[in-house]
């Protein structure tokens, strides 16, 4: 017969042919009732996966913890302050780029940079690299599990031991500052013993420029997430039993994938570049950031998948 996959609202559809078998049919031939994988069909959960359809500009409905379905209403982007926030990070770097004539000019530190790159084995085979690595990946845990199993962890949460701490969600904002002792304090160490403090008169005007762009338009996106969604929406309200109402502001209406973890990358490249030694580099400060970026990356892709 023929069937019809909608992987949202908006996003194509495909006509396969499939065969239904009934429970026993099924497990005595070894197959499924899932349609036949084929390149095409591949391809296109690929592209899915990749550019997956906007959850915040179609119909797409979520469940919470309770399993009501939750509606998402269109969200229109504000082109203007998208411009205006793109102008903010392309016209300095323009200056800088065109400007800056002392040694080593900006093309010359981003290659310099880039060829920290080259010593990835010796990162990977560092014992401090992994054991940060493993500090930072605790808070990605602790959420994944609340974000997966959040029906266990509300029940966890009515414990003896947990019962004093509050609401799920006050759980989670606890273990949240415990994670971030672990998290910071295990890139404090990495730093500290990989290679000496860098030195104030030793950051350049790019350094500068590109550190604090980072640093100023991460947090931006963080405080206003906070402003937007408020506590229980930050910490996976939505799933623990708390209403959360809907924002179509800023910062979705310019950042639509993860505004909250871009801006806590952002964040942290920024404090790199502003911090980063030759000896630090050599060491892996960059390769510190990337596991930055895979972490939040990954719990970005738990968030949209799970």
């Amino acid at each position: 017969r023929k069937c019809r996959t909608d992987h949202a609202s908006n996003s194509p559809t495909m006509t396969v042919k499939q065969t239904t078998y009934n429970d026993g049919e099924e497990k005595l031939l070894g197959g499924s009732n899932k349609p036949k994988v084929t390149c095409e069909r591949r391809f296109q959960e690929v592209l899915q996966y990749i550019y997956p359809p906007s959850k915040l500009t179609s119909a797409y409905g979520k469940q919470d913890a309770t399993g009501t379905k939750v509606e998402i209403p269109k969200l229109v982007m504000n082109r203007k302050l998208q411009l205006f926030m793109l102008a903010c990070l392309v016209i300095p770097q323009f200056l800088v780029w065109n400007l800056v004539s002392s040694d080593p000019r900006p093309y010359q530190q981003v290659a310099q940079w880039l060829s920290s790159f080259q010593y990835w084995r010796s990162w990977l085979s560092s014992t401090a690299f992994w054991l940060n690595f493993a500090a930072m990946a605790i808070e990605r845990v602790v959420y994944t599990i609340v974000w997966v199993r959040s029906k266990w962890f509300i029940r966890l949460c009515k414990s003896p031991i947990l019962r004093n701490w509050g609401t799920p969600v006050d759980v989670v904002v606890r273990l949240f500052f415990l994670n971030k002792l672990f998290q910071f304090g295990g890139i404090f160490f990495w730093y500290y013993y990989s290679a000496p403090f860098f030195s104030l008169s030793n950051v350049t005007v790019f350094q500068w420029v590109t550190g604090l762009q980072l640093l100023i338009f991460g947090q931006i996106l963080n405080q206003a997430i906070y402003r937007a969604i408020g506590k229980a929406g930050v910490y996976y309200g939505v799933r623990l039993g708390q209403p959360v109402p809907y924002c179509t502001g800023f910062p979705f209406n310019v950042f639509t994938a993860h505004p909250q973890y871009f801006g806590s990358v952002a964040t942290a490249w920024g404090v790199a570049i502003l911090m980063t030694t030759p000896a630090h580099e050599k060491a892996g400060i960059f390769g510190v950031c990337m596991s930055v970026l895979v972490q939040y990356f990954y719990m970005g892709v738990v968030e949209e998948k799970c």
